[in-house]
């Protein structure tokens, strides 16, 4: 009984509402009415086709609006500039090449708002405060998400395997992705009430079972890394500088090199069925990926647009987020985004084997960044949210020690 009433101590939870009245600035107001259009635009994209339909286009401009409004309450780019904010120049520079490698080469306007929205969710993570409530709020809010997801939405909408409303592998990556933003907020409370340790492996389970079920090789590898990363790695591993660094390396330039050694088996002519997902280890990823290198390898710098029909593959999908990123955006872009991603991991890096919550976060974007190797999901404008919420709990003052 002493238990159960701990679980839901009334004073906590006063105390936590106290915390939000008394600790918080009209930028957090702010700050949190904006993460919350995010999500709700998110739960809509994904719970609700027609209206995933009728934004699809937009999502990117949406986004885009929304940190503009987060970056013009926090940010006072006068005062940083003077102070020679160097991650504030690199999103700045980032952003007017874009734009002039996208009319040099006349591509769709679009791709400038993937880019430019992925540079400023990690620059804006590293500026503007996130507080424990708002952890907590956004790990509630996520989790009445996915409960309302598996009791309500999922079962119409995937009732009939033969007949689904949703592409099978947005399905089991929506899950675990979503899932991955929960468990920081689990992590916290399990620090208090060890209890909800349970709820962490029935999660897991839950977790391992849709990505087995949809077939999803991303997502059962994005939760993978995440297991291994979170649950199996020791504490002290994480404090290893050189272990860190080279998961940062991996986890992006890593990626480019994934593609040419997949690139070059795959033409060898090998092949294989992987084991519990019924499908090829080579599908067509790596003619995709050959293809694309062809266009690159004449326009290197300014990157070679969205203006592009392709052979390989029935729409412009590159299949690999960091690949991506090279080949629409060219050399410059790409450099820019790698150095603001790792000014943003270095941050972070110190004490990490002793700070629980930050260290699930961390792990959660390296495991994003390596299901990326095989498909976008790490700067597609519709996961923008989850990949901001990662670093903000990243970059948070949630540093719990274990």
């Amino acid at each position: 009984m002493e238990s159960g009433k701990r679980c839901f101590d009334t004073k906590a939870l006063k105390a936590y509402f106290v915390e939000i009245k008394e600790g918080s600035t009209v930028k957090d107001v702010v700050n949190t009415c904006a993460l919350l259009c995010l999500f709700i635009f998110y739960s809509l994209t994904f719970f609700v086709p027609r209206f995933y339909g009728l934004t699809e286009k937009y999502v990117g401009l949406f986004v885009f609006l929304v940190l503009s409004v987060i970056f013009a309450v926090n940010v006072n780019p006068f005062t940083r500039l003077k102070n020679k904010d160097a991650d504030l120049i690199a999103v700045i520079i980032l952003s007017i090449t874009a734009v002039v490698n996208i009319i040099l080469v006349d591509s769709g306007f679009g791709c400038f708002f993937v880019v430019a929205d992925f540079a400023l969710v990690w620059y804006l993570s590293g500026v503007i405060p996130f507080k424990k409530w708002q952890v907590y709020l956004f790990g509630i809010l996520y989790t009445l998400m996915l409960i309302y997801w598996f009791f309500g939405v999922y079962t119409w909408m995937f009732a009939d395997y033969t007949s689904f409303a949703m592409n099978t592998n947005t399905a089991a990556t929506f899950t675990i992705f979503s899932m991955l933003c929960v468990f920081p907020f689990y992590d916290a409370l399990y620090e208090k009430h060890p209890a909800f340790g349970l709820l962490i492996t029935i999660a897991l389970v839950k977790c391992f079972q849709i990505s087995l079920y949809h077939r999803s090789r991303g997502a059962f590898i994005m939760l993978t890394v995440f297991f291994v990363l979170r649950f199996i790695l020791p504490k002290r591993i994480w404090d290893n500088r050189k272990f860190y660094n080279f998961m940062c390396i991996f986890s992006t330039i890593g990626s480019l090199f994934f593609v040419a050694f997949y690139v070059v088996l795959g033409f060898t002519g090998i092949n294989f069925t992987m084991p519990f997902f019924y499908k090829n280890i080579f599908s067509g990823r790596e003619a995709i990926w050959a293809e694309f290198f062809m266009l690159f390898k004449d326009k290197p710098l300014t990157g070679i647009g969205t203006n592009v029909t392709i052979s390989s593959f029935f729409e412009f999908n590159v299949h690999n987020a960091m690949y991506n990123i090279l080949v629409i955006h060219g050399l410059i872009v790409f450099a820019l985004v790698l150095f603001i991603m790792y000014r943003s991991w270095k941050r972070v890096r110190d004490g990490l084997g002793s700070k629980r919550v930050r260290r699930c976060a961390v792990a959660a974007i390296f495991a994003v960044c390596i299901e990326s190797f095989f498909d976008v999901d790490l700067i597609w404008a519709n996961y923008s949210l989850n990949v901001f919420i990662l670093l903000l709990i990243m970059n948070s003052g949630m540093d719990t020690v274990e």
